[in-house]
């Protein structure tokens, strides 16, 4: 059995269940209308928005208005879409922290790996309910591991979408173990639903410092933000690189689904790190 808090939670569309119920509930809305302008303020939900805009004034009599909000979303979407575009967004969020190399990794300490989202569909290998962010991270602790004198690893992550119940955590778990990870040296906590929150749940626990921070590249800079406001100084261990993968591709100009996936990540980054200033978190 996997030490943690917070048993692994079974696929379904209840929010949780953390105090009150009152306050509870008040939490999951809150979390679920963050979702809402969050998606809307970002591509390819903006850029949809600004299309679909765009085509219904072009069937009024703000017509020539309609061509030019066309317009701009077809070049907006076209930049986002390119890599050079998705380098210069995400590079200065990536750049921040160097990847951790083995002359620097401590023997002792203790691994804390961040969730990066997983699915509740319950019938597909773990490998596909995981993203590839979350593999990725999983990965980059399976490697610190092998480094290091037998660390505990710490997952934390339950559901980021308060409206499916999924513990990331527990397939994170489920991947080490395939990877040879031994059960005794896992340790899971399925309460957090996003970085402060997993920040406040390890902040509970008592654990064998040097504390190492695993997250992916982009997001390391809030997630270091947020622990260390909460006194804790772990080394950060950032993976999952996006910026400058294809710097020598010489189609890089030409539109590409991965492009856009990680100019959508770097917004993602700087909106939450602004909803954070904004709201007290770091």
């Amino acid at each position: 059995m996997l030490r943690g808090k917070g048993a692994p939670r079974a696929q379904g569309f209840l929010p949780r269940r953390r105090t009150a119920e009152g306050n509870a509930l008040e939490v999951t809305e809150m979390i679920v209308l963050y979702q809402i302008v969050k998606g809307i303020m970002l591509p390819p939900a903006l850029l949809v928005l600004v299309l679909f805009v765009g085509f219904g004034l072009s069937f009024s009599r703000f017509r020539r208005l309609g061509h030019v909000v066309l317009a701009l979303g077809i070049f907006s979407l076209y930049l986002l879409s390119i890599a050079p575009i998705a380098d210069l967004l995400v590079t200065p969020l990536e750049s921040r922290y160097q990847p951790l190399s083995p002359t620097r990794v401590p023997r002792t300490g203790t691994v804390v790996l961040l969730s990066g989202g997983g699915s509740a569909t319950s019938d597909l290998p773990t490998t596909s309910r995981l993203t590839l962010s979350s593999i990725g991270r999983v990965l980059e602790a399976v490697r610190l591991y092998g480094l290091m004198d037998h660390p505990t690893i710490v997952i934390s992550g339950g559901s980021g979408n308060p409206l499916v119940e999924v513990s990331e955590a527990a397939l994170m778990a489920e991947l080490l173990l395939h990877l040879r990870v031994p059960e005794r040296d896992i340790l899971m906590e399925s309460e957090s639903s996003n970085t402060f929150e997993n920040a406040t749940e390890v902040k509970g626990m008592a654990l064998k410092t040097p504390l190492i921070l695993v997250t992916s590249a982009s997001h390391m800079y809030r997630a270091l933000r947020v622990f260390r406001g909460l006194d804790m100084t772990p080394l950060p261990a950032p993976c999952n690189y996006k910026g400058r993968w294809d710097v020598h591709n010489p189609l890089r100009f030409l539109p590409s689904a991965g492009a856009l996936a990680t100019s959508a990540a770097a917004m993602y980054e700087y909106v939450g790190i602004f909803w954070y200033k904004l709201t007290g978190k770091f």
